[in-house]
């Protein structure tokens, strides 16, 4: 749950808006022909929700330790299994432009990582090629998580490891209160976020219509 969120949403909606917001990563990831997977925080609960709502996708218990640790795990994991270039999304940028993951994976034919930078100063997306691997790993180490300096150090790093690196065009995370009624703008009314900022728990929040 985005406990960031919390207030200004009531812990259950947090939660509701959440999942609306990962369905609608999953539904944009799924337009690309790629191998879809959901990498996620391991317990008993987790892993029956996951099963139950999600059985035709391939599903993996993140590592534990920072995110920059699980990002990196995640990605060693990938490419040790014959992956040939890797994009993680995170489920919290729901209203995504589908361009910007066709555009990540266009430029990694091209560049060792792309980075896409949010809002506050992290990024909503990283990809990175196998022949960039595991000098990328450098993108996740020493990164003071959660700051708005992440992107900043995380895009110093290539140079030093001799990678190659591309930015792309800037986009928001829904991590904080003020993204709110920037997502509810931006969602599709036929999407998962959408719908919910249209019905009874979004329209606590924003009513009106």
């Amino acid at each position: 749950m985005k406990t960031r969120l919390t207030p200004p949403l009531a812990p259950d909606d947090a939660a509701q808006l959440y999942e609306a917001g990962l369905r609608d990563v999953v539904a944009s990831a799924a337009r690309e022909r790629a191998r879809i997977e959901i990498w996620y925080d391991a317990g008993a609960q987790a892993d029956a929700y996951f099963a139950t709502e999600f059985p035709l996708l391939v599903r993996v218990p993140q590592a534990a330790g920072s995110l920059g640790e699980r990002m990196e795990d995640a990605l060693a994991r990938s490419f040790a299994d014959g992956a040939e270039r890797v994009v993680i999304v995170g489920s919290d940028a729901p209203t995504l432009p589908l361009s910007s993951i066709a555009a990540a994976f266009d430029d990694l034919h091209e560049v060792d990582a792309v980075l896409g930078p949010a809002a506050d100063g992290g990024y909503y997306l990283v990809g990175v090629r196998a022949a960039g691997w595991p000098r990328a790993a450098a993108l996740f180490r020493d990164i003071p998580w959660s700051t708005d300096e992440v992107l900043r150090r995380s895009a110093e790093r290539p140079e030093a490891v001799g990678l190659t690196i591309r930015l792309l065009p800037g986009w928001y995370d829904l991590d904080r209160a003020e993204d709110l009624a920037r997502a509810r703008a931006d969602a599709d009314p036929e999407s998962h976020v959408g719908r919910w900022f249209a019905g009874p728990d979004g329209a606590r929040y924003f009513p009106g219509g």
